[in-house]
């Protein structure tokens, strides 16, 4: 599963939480096929496709 960036947020950036996870949920509600999520290596919001859990 390759992770796609959407977001490179800058450490020296102003941004504050509740705004990071409000992208986060926009970016969620766009696209809810994609498992969206905070890279903190990166400090990016990423996403990768949602694992489909196949039923037995």
């Amino acid at each position: 599963m390759e992770k796609q960036v959407h977001v490179k947020i800058d450490k020296k950036s102003d941004l504050t939480l509740r705004e990071v996870l409000r992208k986060i949920e926009e970016i969620q509600s766009e696209h809810p096929e994609l498992d969206v999520f905070f890279d903190g290596d990166m400090y990016a919001i990423c996403s990768r496709p949602r694992k489909v859990m196949e039923r037995l």
